[in-house]
């Protein structure tokens, strides 16, 4: 833990010479994968330039829920949201509706909190049909956010 403190304090120094924000995702299966140890580490790395990026379907698989009680507590530290649909207990990115998260609660915390960053659909395993993927994902996403 004291590594990855000092080498993302040494970051910040780095993204603060260049006015950059820094966005930590926690990560299944990485030293950082929920958001309890994600807490442990933005504890000890308290610099303003340091937030986090939140991925609804690592919440998901992880069992972290319900989601939106995450988006509210961290919400001063949001910067970032990955998403997508998927299992619980399987780390797999899947496109919207072939998974078991009920986007309607994340999508009002969102709101809820005031969240104007960007919502990220992250499916990289399905660039082969990107262009139809992209628009299956608009399609759905617009369903919440207009």
């Amino acid at each position: 833990m004291e590594r990855l403190v000092q080498g993302c304090l040494r970051l910040c120094d780095y993204a603060a010479e260049r006015n950059v924000r820094l966005a930590f995702e926690p990560e299944p299966g990485m030293f950082i994968d929920t958001m309890a140890r994600f807490a442990e580490l933005r504890e000890k790395v308290e610099h303003p330039l340091f937030g986090l990026t939140i991925d609804i379907g690592h919440l998901h698989c992880l069992g972290e829920t319900p989601i939106a009680d995450h988006q509210r507590r961290w919400r001063k530290l949001l910067w970032n949201v990955h998403i997508e649909d998927m299992r619980r207990g399987v780390h797999e990115h899947l496109p919207f509706g072939e998974g078991e998260i009920n986007f309607q609660p994340v999508f009002q915390a969102l709101k809820e909190v005031g969240y104007a960053g960007g919502i990220h659909v992250e499916l990289s395993r399905h660039s082969h049909d990107a262009v139809e993927t992209a628009r299956r994902a608009l399609a759905f996403l617009n369903r919440f956010v207009q």
